[in-house]
C-alpha cells in the first residue's frame, strides 16, 4: 500500500528533500501539496498564479513523490477558474486548496466548487474554530457542512478536524461528502479515534500540515488511536489513493 499524506506545502517555495526521505522510513511515499506562498490572508490573483507556477515545478521535479493541490483565491472570479483550469488540465494538479481569503460556503466559491465536482477533485479546505486569534474569513466547520450541503457531489476535506474536534466532527456527520484530516497541533491520538469512531474509516485520512510540523509526530498519533489494522491502512492512503483514481482531469 501506497502510503499518503493528504495535507502538506511547500517551504519557502521547495519541498525538502529531507522530508521524502523522512516519508520513505516511516511508510509515506506520496505527499499532497499546496503552495500558499507566504501565508498572506489574501493574495492577489499574481500572486497567487505564480505560487501555483512555482508548485507545478516541484510536481516536476518530484512525479513520483508529489502531486499538487491549486490555491484558489475565489474573489477573483473568471480568472480565479481559468487559473484553476490551467493547473489541472495543464499542469495535472489533483485538488483545490482553499485557506482564509473567504469563508468556505461563500457563493463567490460555487463556479470553483462545480469545477471541483465536474473533475472529482479533492477540496482540502482549512476549518478552525478559534476563541481569540481568528482570521475575518477563517472557515469552521459550520462552513464546510453549508458548502457540501450546496454542493453534494464535491469531495471536501476538512483540515486539521475543523480545529476542534468535539464539535466540528459532529458538524459534519451528516455530511457524507465531507472527510477530516488528522493535521493539528493540537490534534494527538484521543481525537483522530473519535473521529474514526463517529464518521468512520472512510471519513478520516492522514495529513500532517508539514512543513513547520513534524512527520513522525503525526503518524505517531494515528498509530496511538489504537485502531485495527484495516482502518489505519484506509487512513494511511486506501482511501485517498481511491479518491485519486477517481481524478479526471
Amino acid at each position: 500500500m501506497t502510503g499518503i499524506d493528504a495535507h502538506t506545502h511547500l517551504d519557502d517555495g521547495r519541498f525538502d528533500p529531507d522530508v521524502l526521505d523522512a516519508g520513505e522510513r516511516l511508510g509515506i511515499d506520496l505527499f499532497l501539496c499546496s503552495n500558499i506562498g507566504g501565508f498572506q490572508p489574501h493574495p492577489s490573483l499574481d500572486e497567487v498564479r505564480e505560487m501555483n507556477a512555482v508548485l507545478a515545478g516541484e510536481l516536476r521535479r518530484h512525479p513520483d513523490r508529489l502531486r499538487g493541490y491549486c490555491y484558489v483565491n475565489p474573489r477573483f472570479g473568471r480568472d480565479s477558474l481559468d487559473d484553476l483550469r490551467r493547473n489541472v488540465e495543464d499542469r495535472g494538479m489533483i485538488g483545490i486548496k482553499l485557506w482564509i481569503a473567504m469563508l468556505a460556503d461563500d457563493p463567490l466559491s460555487d463556479p470553483i466548487l462545480e469545477y471541483a465536482a465536474e473533475h472529482r477533485l479533492l477540496v482540502l479546505t482549512h476549518a478552525w474554530r478559534k476563541t481569540v486569534g481568528g482570521f475575518p474569513y477563517e472557515s469552521t466547520a459550520d462552513h464546510v457542512a453549508a458548502a457540501a450541503r450546496r454542493h453534494p457531489d464535491v469531495r471536501f476535506l476538512m483540515a486539521h478536524l475543523g480545529g476542534q474536534p468535539e464539535s466540528a466532527v459532529n458538524t459534519v456527520r451528516s455530511c457524507p461528502n465531507v472527510a477530516v484530516d488528522t493535521s493539528g497541533t493540537i490534534i494527538g491520538a484521543g481525537e483522530v479515534a473519535l473521529a474514526v469512531r463517529r464518521l468512520g474509516p472512510d471519513r478520516v485520512v492522514f495529513g500532517s500540515d508539514l512543513h513547520h510540523i513534524d512527520l513522525a509526530a503525526n503518524v505517531g498519533k494515528v498509530l496511538g488511536a489504537g485502531l485495527d489494522t484495516d482502518t489505519e491502512e484506509r487512513i494511511f492512503g486506501g482511501t485517498v489513493a481511491r479518491w485519486l483514481s477517481e481524478v479526471a482531469a
